[in-house]
């Protein structure tokens, strides 16, 4: 099918965040469900008598999975949709316990990452062909930027990157819900995953 950008429909503001909300979820579900048989679940509980080592949790907007097996990685990640004024942004984010995590690091490996990778153009849909990541969100992956770190007393640090959807193509984006879900998925999500477990181990 060749997609014509002048048949995209224009979506409500509601529309729009609810959209954003169920591609999230869709994330979030389809992560547990891809990898909940190798750790004990919350259905698992009454069978085996032990707590539970996955666990996803969704409210309006917001959706978290979180890890937590003994003398491993214990950590919560998550998607959020944030509205400042007229502008939509999504954010990921990940729970930091471990006392001794490198944020330095950390900062470094994603500020390599995004800068490396900002301007690809993965796209196998020609009508979004000519569009690189940059040009979908707006992402700075300095610290006190796009990316901020919240260090709560008695409780998991919590890692945030915003990435600011670029108003001129919310419609033409928002619109495709396959497509979407890939930007979130792989420009939001994953990097923060694989950078977040990479600094844990050291």
């Amino acid at each position: 099918m060749i997609y014509d950008h002048r048949t995209t429909p224009m979506l409500s503001r509601e529309e729009k965040l609810s959209r954003l909300d169920s591609v999230m979820r869709r994330i979030i579900t389809e992560w547990h469900d891809r990898v909940k048989a190798d750790y004990v679940t919350e259905e698992d509980r009454e069978l085996l008598g032990l707590e539970p080592e996955i666990k996803r949790f969704h409210s309006t907007g917001n959706h978290l999975i979180k890890f937590s097996r003994e003398k491993t990685l214990q950590v919560t990640y998550g998607l959020r949709v944030i509205t400042r004024g007229d502008l939509i942004a999504i954010e990921s984010s990940v729970n930091n316990k471990s006392s001794k995590f490198d944020y330095d690091s950390f900062a470094s490996r994603l500020k390599l990452h995004y800068w490396r990778n900002c301007y690809e153009k993965p796209w196998t849909d020609k009508a979004f062909g000519r569009y690189a990541y940059a040009d979908l969100l707006h992402f700075d992956p300095r610290m006190g930027h796009s990316v901020s770190l919240d260090i709560r007393a008695d409780k998991a640090d919590v890692i945030r990157l915003l990435f600011q959807i670029n108003p001129r193509h919310e419609d033409e984006l928002i619109s495709r819900t396959e497509l979407l879900q890939d930007l979130i998925e792989n420009y939001c999500l994953a990097p923060l995953k694989r950078i977040y477990a990479e600094t844990f181990r050291g």
